[in-house]
């Protein structure tokens, strides 16, 4: 019994030593697309990918972007994940006009987005 006892009592410690992020699943993030800079206007929360902004009225409509943690998202100039790329970092973009695309910006151009 006692023997028992302490194999149970190692294994116990044992795992309280593991950090509880070793058990923590891969957070997804979301990105939060907004009509505006600096987040105004409407926005859209998006968790998971979407082929075609077209569906729900967002087609080339983004000008600023929120990422929340995990693995950060990617935002595609055309449906189906076609055209360039822009992978996005957690954290605040808040004017797309800044970011160089070709001769002009991502302002309005954002089609598709995959989550990470």
């Amino acid at each position: 019994m006692k023997k028992c006892f302490a194999m149970l009592f190692a294994f116990a410690v044992a795992i309280a030593l593991i950090p509880v992020s070793a058990f923590a699943a891969h957070q997804k993030s979301c990105v939060t697309l907004y009509e505006h800079v600096n987040f105004k206007g409407k926005h859209i929360k998006i968790c998971s990918n979407d082929s075609t902004l077209v569906n729900n009225n967002w087609n080339d409509i983004a000008s600023s972007a929120k990422v929340s943690r995990g693995g950060g998202a990617v935002l595609y100039e055309h449906i189906n994940y076609k055209g360039h790329q822009w992978n996005l970092a957690p954290g605040n973009y808040p004017d797309f006009t800044k970011r160089k695309l070709g001769n002009g910006t991502w302002n309005d151009v954002v089609s598709s987005v995959r989550v990470k």
